[in-house]
């Protein structure tokens, strides 16, 4: 397991998870509760920590994109009974940023899955 990998995806999940609360913030759809944000904190935290720990041998995008898709679905089938659309917007966002992270953690700073 590759450390620098590791703190280097869990950062890009506290970034993404401060664009995500900001994000529902600003929106104004969703009244924001101590469990909604701690819900989206945790689960895009989570998506960048499995990120780094993951050895998956496919495209780093691929492998982005279906951590997000896995982690953020933990989350988001709960939204499915209340909202559709803000269903879709949040796994959408989830594989989005789940593809942001592997970006950058391996094109920007180098660290490749090992």
């Amino acid at each position: 397991m590759n450390v620098k990998r590791v703190i280097i995806c869990t950062i890009g999940g506290i970034i993404a998870a401060a664009i995500c609360v900001g994000g529902m913030a600003a929106g104004g759809r969703v009244e924001l509760t101590a469990v909604i944000i701690a819900t989206g904190i945790g689960n895009r935290v989570l998506i960048g920590f499995v990120i780094g720990i993951s050895n998956w041998r496919i495209n780093f995008l691929l492998h982005g994109a279906l951590i997000g898709f896995l982690v953020t679905l933990s989350s988001s089938v709960g939204i499915l009974f209340t909202s559709m659309q803000g269903f879709i917007m949040y796994t959408v966002a989830g594989i989005i940023y789940g593809m942001l992270i592997e970006l950058f953690a391996t094109k920007v700073f180098k660290t490749p899955m090992a």
